[in-house]
């Protein structure tokens, strides 16, 4: 049977929108105040994204700790605000890149 594969790229600027966003939708403790310079997996068996964050004006870097879950439901929500069409059925995951992460979608 024939699969369809999909790819959302989103670049760190976009990550930081997607992640602020579902913070606040949930009343969660908003990201570091700055922009994203780097997206990596922890490793282990949880395999948490690490994204550390650094704030110019300040000169401070923050690393932040998310479930691979929570950063596929913030870019799946911040593709429904964008109006990208994203199907209900098929399985998501992300994979972190140098220039920003990757929404996966296979069906």
């Amino acid at each position: 049977m024939p699969r369809e594969y999909r790819r959302i790229s989103f670049d760190f600027t976009e990550t930081y929108k997607a992640i602020f966003t579902l913070c606040m939708q949930n009343e969660l403790p908003r990201p570091f105040a700055g922009s994203i310079t780097a997206i990596g997996f922890k490793g282990g068996e949880d395999m948490n994204v690490i994204i550390r964050f650094v704030n110019g004006l300040e000169g401070t870097t923050v690393t932040s700790e998310y479930s691979r879950d929570f950063l596929t439901a913030a870019l799946i929500r911040y593709c429904q605000s964008c109006a990208i069409p994203l199907p209900k059925k098929g399985m998501k995951s992300v994979e972190p890149g140098d220039e920003g992460i990757t929404l996966h979608i296979t069906l």
